[in-house]
């Protein structure tokens, strides 16, 4: 078992050849509801790909095929996609009804037709609908009419029928939402019926929790892994993220420029690293009015001619000095202890480049900020969004936390006998005999060959199994043993850290 996970990890880790997504969010208006042209389009995306501190910016999400303020003219937006070799998210609004969805399919034809392969080449996929399914839930009533499973899912039929047969026939499907509508249960027929799953997550919306920026970053990953784990074995695109750089505190979300930047640099960075599908919201939303909170990375005014509010560089992470897959293979056919040496090496490089990064050459990076130790949130994020505006997210309130949500935990020593009182706060003042697991081994619970988890830590979720390995000593068998949870304090090792 120890083998098979290895091998697995290893693998995983050589397979990230393909670089990921990189883009923002771009609305269809100005804030003072000018439609954009072509012009402001091309302008648009031409600056994310000349950003200070990148490679370059070269994806864009749109929220709808309309152009703005038409009934179904193509969107402008695709000319200047083309004119500038940008990839494009497509977005179809589906919270409108039928009649309006019909509208974003025959402007979406009219692009195929217009275009042809010069704009279908530039797809990554399509997202239909923007979260919907957030709109119908309790937290999201009354923003927008919204769109229930069903409705969805008829949806998502419609637009896969809509480009059969065409160049964009072979185009990946997603849905963009919240990240707690994909756990809740009720919607599995939307995941089961999509190719990619889009996730938007704002922590500093999280108003019921302690959501400073020290805690952003970790209510972010838990909402990730939450998602991931629902998503049935679909890719989780992270389709709006960001930090505010003003606006109004939010409990103990405080907005500004410096704390985007440790967003950027804790969330956007270690996401562009671990090659994450991802577009943040948002280039600039100051244009022609003024949002709060505003998001952009850019302030007003010419986007050639300002700077962007925070340092966008990442901290570069050298390249894992890691053991080649094929000579792990050959060693652990040759020799078990080879094998065993030449992995642990390996996974020690691994852990020691995450945390001592070197910064590239002329970077005025600083070190990370913030590594992960605090309890799992479970709260809706924002927001009710026009399908055209370049507007802010909007706070909601999160739900209560009951038992019955997924909860994440580090496990700890279980051992016999265990009373009713609580336990201690240090395992090492625990009394009495107790054996600690020696392996953890997290699996899907609807596919139990598939193994979720790094094989120490594991979660309390209703989609999640976790298998315990204890090395018991013969003179306890046949003993009955209790099972017992202690949460350590916070580690400086993210992964051994209290979930």
């Amino acid at each position: 078992m120890r083998f098979t996970s290895f091998v697995i990890a290893s693998a995983a880790l050589l397979s990230t050849a393909n670089a990921a997504i990189k883009g923002f969010n771009y609305g269809a208006q100005f804030n003072n509801d000018a439609a954009k042209k072509e012009v402001d389009f091309e302008y648009e995306f031409r600056r994310a790909q000349n950003l200070p501190g990148t490679d370059g910016w070269t994806n864009a999400r749109l929220y709808t095929m309309i152009q703005h303020g038409t009934q179904n003219t193509v969107i402008e937006a695709i000319q200047a996609a083309i004119n500038t070799k940008t990839r494009l998210l497509l977005g179809l609004w589906a919270s409108a009804g039928q009649e309006s969805f019909n509208n974003e399919i025959t402007a979406l034809k009219a692009a195929i037709a217009q275009y042809g392969t010069a704009f279908t080449d530039l797809v990554d996929g399509i997202s239909v609908g923007s979260e919907d399914l957030y709109r119908v839930s309790p937290d999201g009533a009354g923003g927008n009419p919204g769109a229930n499973p069903d409705t969805l899912v008829n949806y998502i039929k419609q637009t896969r029928d809509a480009i059969a047969g065409t160049s964009l026939s072979g185009a990946k499907l997603g849905h963009v939402d919240t990240w707690q509508v994909y756990v809740n249960a009720s919607n599995s027929a939307v995941i089961d019926n999509l190719d990619w799953i889009g996730m938007d997550s704002y922590p500093y919306f999280q108003s019921s929790f302690a959501n400073s920026i020290g805690n952003g970053p970790d209510l972010f990953f838990d909402s990730y892994n939450q998602t991931v784990a629902a998503a049935k074995g679909k890719p989780v695109w992270v389709t709006e993220t960001a930090w505010p750089v003003s606006g109004e505190t939010v409990n103990q979300g405080v907005p500004s420029a410096d704390n985007a930047r440790i967003y950027w640099e804790d969330v956007v960075c270690k996401l562009v690293r671990d090659n994450v599908n991802l577009y943040y919201y948002i280039l600039q939303d100051v244009q022609w009015g003024n949002p709060s909170p505003s998001f952009g990375i850019m302030p007003g005014g010419d986007l050639n001619q300002v700077s962007p509010l925070f340092d966008l560089s990442c901290p570069n992470v050298s390249s894992s000095p890691l053991i080649p897959f094929p000579l792990l293979l050959l060693s652990s056919a040759l020799s078990p202890l080879a094998f065993a040496l030449l992995a642990h090496l390996s996974l020690a490089a691994v852990v020691l480049s995450y945390f001592f990064h070197t910064a590239p050459p002329g970077c005025s990076c600083s070190s990370p900020k913030y590594q992960p130790v605090h309890t799992l949130a479970w709260a809706a994020e924002p927001s009710v969004k026009s399908p055209f505006l370049t507007t802010e997210p909007t706070g909601v309130t999160a739900p209560e936390i009951t038992s019955a949500n997924p909860v994440s935990a580090t496990l700890a020593p279980s051992g016999s006998p265990v009373g009713n009182d609580p336990l201690p706060s240090n395992t090492l003042s625990l009394q009495g005999a107790f054996e600690a697991p020696n392996l953890i081994v997290s699996i899907d619970t609807a596919n139990p060959a598939k193994v979720l988890g790094n094989g120490y830590i594991a979660q309390l979720s209703p989609t999640l199994s976790s298998v315990f390995v204890f090395d018991f000593r013969p003179e306890d068998q046949g003993k009955t043993c209790n099972l017992a949870f202690h949460m350590p304090p916070p580690s400086p090792w993210p992964d051994m850290s209290p979930k």
